[in-house]
C-alpha cells in the first residue's frame, strides 16, 4: 500500500488531460511515485550531510535531481520555507502553498536584478621559455624580490667561517600523511628487513590484507625501487623486496595499476641482473630469480588484458637479453625462466625456435670452460630450456583429444629422434631424449618447425 491515495494519481491525470484512469494503473504509479521520492530524499540526505547541516534545502533536492539526470525544480529557493495552509475538501484535508498576488506593473518596473557568475576555470602561462609573463596571476618583481630577500635573512655562517644556505625546498605535490600512517610505513619497512621471520611474515600479511594502504602504496612502490637498487648484491634483502611486491600485488584493495612502471623494473633486475649476490656458488640466487619470474607471470596475467602492451614489452626485453652472447648466463637463465613462467604460447614461438642457436653459440663453449661456476650457470640454463620444453609438450598433451592420449605410450621413431635433434639441436636435444621418447611428446616439437 503506497502512501500516495490513487485518487491523487488520478486527480494529476486529470489535470494532465488522461481520463478514465484504471485503478490498478493508479496504484501501480502510486507505488513507483514512492519509490523515486524515497530515492530523491536519500540522495538529497546524502548532500545535506556532506553540507554539515541538519536541515534539508532546496539546494540539496536539486542537486539530487542533477544527479539522477532530472531536470531541477524552478520557482523555489533556499529563502524562508514555504508555509502552507489546510482546508478541507470532501472531507479531505489538503495542504497548499498560499501564492501572493503580484501587481504586474511592479514587477515591469523593477530593475533586473545582476546575473551571477558561474563557476568557471581559466588557463594561463607561468612561464614562456623562461620568462615568466607579468599577468595577474604571476606574482610580481616585488614579490619576487621580497622571497628572495627572505631566503638570503636565513643563511648563516658556520664556526669554520663556510657559508651555508639555509632554504626549505617545498615539494611539487603536496602529500600530507597522517602521523599513523607515517609510523606504519615505518614499523612495516623495518619489519620487512628484520631477521625475526615471525615478524616479517607479520608484515607481509599486512601489506596483503589491510584494505587502508591506499595513500602508502606510492611510496611502498618507492621503497621497493630505492632499495633494489641499492642492494643489488644483497641476495636478502632483494628476497624481501620480492615478497612486499607479491604481497601488494595480492591486496585486493589496491589499485596497483599506475604504479606497474616503477614496479616491473626492480622485479626484472632481480630476475635477469648479472650479479645479484655476493657469493653466487654458495648462495642460492636461482631462487630468487625463479620467484621473480613468477611475478613477472603473475603480473602480465592479471593486467595483460587491460593493457595491451604490457605482456609484449617484457617478452621483447626478455627475448633480447636470451639471445644476446654477450650477456652472462645467469642473465640468460632469468630471460629463459621468466619466458617460461608467462606461458607455453610465447615460449613454443619465441624460445623453441631458437634453442639450437643458443645451445651452439653459449652453452657450448661455457660447459666446456675450465671455470666451474660458468660450467655451473651453463647447467642451470640447460636445466632451465629442458623445463621449457617439458612445459611445452605437457601444454600440448592436455589440449588435444583423448585418441591421441592413447598414443602416448607409443615410442618415437628413428627418424622423429633424429628429426627433433636436428631442430632443438643435440646438446639440449639428446638430454631431452633420455628423459622423454614418447611419439606424441617429441612430434609436439617437430611441429613447431614444420
Amino acid at each position: 500500500m503506497s502512501v500516495f491515495p490513487k485518487e491523487t494519481i488520478k486527480n494529476i491525470g486529470e489535470s494532465l488531460g488522461v481520463t478514465n484512469l484504471k485503478d490498478e494503473v493508479a496504484t501501480a504509479l502510486a507505488q513507483d511515485v514512492e519509490y523515486r521520492v524515497h530515492e530523491l530524499i536519500q540522495e538529497a540526505a546524502k548532500f545535506m550531510r556532506h553540507s554539515k547541516r541538519t536541515k534539508l534545502s532546496v539546494d540539496d533536492v536539486n542537486a539530487a535531481l542533477r544527479v539522477k539526470n532530472v531536470e531541477p525544480l524552478y520557482g523555489y529557493s533556499c529563502g524562508e520555507p514555504p508555509k502552507f495552509k489546510k482546508t478541507t475538501l470532501n472531507s479531505t484535508d489538503i495542504y497548499f502553498d498560499e501564492d501572493e498576488e503580484v501587481d504586474f506593473d511592479t514587477v515591469l518596473n523593477k530593475p533586473l536584478p545582476k546575473i551571477p557568475l558561474d563557476v568557471t576555470f581559466t588557463a594561463h602561462w607561468l612561464a614562456i621559455e623562461g620568462v615568466q609573463p607579468a599577468i595577474p596571476q604571476n606574482p610580481t618583481p616585488s614579490d619576487a624580490k621580497a622571497e628572495l630577500l627572505t631566503k638570503r635573512s636565513k643563511q648563516h655562517i658556520s664556526s669554520n667561517g663556510i657559508t651555508t644556505d639555509q632554504v626549505n625546498v617545498k615539494p611539487l605535490v603536496k602529500h600530507v600523511l597522517s602521523k599513523e600512517l607515517q609510523m606504519y610505513f615505518e614499523r612495516i619497512t623495518e619489519a620487512v628487513l628484520s631477521e625475526d621471520e615471525r615478524l616479517q611474515s607479520q608484515a607481509f600479511e599486512s601489506l596483503r590484507l589491510d584494505p587502508g594502504l591506499h595513500q602508502l602504496l606510492p611510496y611502498f612502490v618507492q621503497h621497493i625501487h630505492k632499495k633494489v637498487t641499492q642492494n643489488h648484491k644483497n641476495l636478502d634483502v632483494l628476497e624481501a623486496m620480492l615478497s612486499m611486491a607479491h604481497s601488494l600485488l595480492n591486496n585486493k584493495h589496491l589499485f596497483v595499476e599506475p604504479y606497474l612502471h616503477q614496479l616491473i623494473p626492480p622485479i626484472l633486475s632481480c630476475l635477469v641482473g648479472r650479479v645479484i649476490c655476493e657469493n653466487p656458488q654458495q648462495q642460492n640466487h636461482w631462487s630468487t630469480r625463479n620467484r621473480a619470474a613468477v611475478l613477472i607471470s603473475t603480473i602480465c596475467h592479471q593486467y595483460g588484458k587491460a593493457y595491451h602492451t604490457l605482456q609484449p614489452r617484457i617478452t621483447k626485453t626478455l627475448l633480447r637479453a636470451f639471445l644476446d652472447p654477450a650477456r652472462p648466463l645467469t642473465t640468460h637463465y632469468g630471460a629463459i625462466v621468466g619466458l617460461d613462467k608467462i606461458g607455453p604460447e610465447v615460449t613454443r614461438v619465441l624460445v623453441a625456435p631458437n634453442i639450437k642457436f643458443y645451445s651452439e653459440n653459449c652453452l657450448k663453449l661455457a660447459l666446456n670452460s675450465s671455470n666451474p661456476l660458468r660450467v655451473q650457470e651453463a647447467i642451470k640454463c640447460k636445466e632451465a630450456l629442458l623445463d621449457l620444453l617439458e612445459h611445452i609438450t605437457e601444454h600440448e598433451s592436455s589440449s588435444s583429444d583423448e585418441d591421441r592420449m592413447d598414443q602416448d605410450e607409443s615410442l618415437a621413431s628413428e627418424q622423429d629422434k633424429q628429426r627433433f635433434l636436428n631442430s632443438i639441436g643435440e646438446l639440449v636435444g639428446e638430454t631431452f631424449l633420455q628423459k622423454e621418447q614418447r611419439e606424441s611428446r617429441v612430434n609436439t616439437i617437430n611441429e613447431l618447425f614444420n
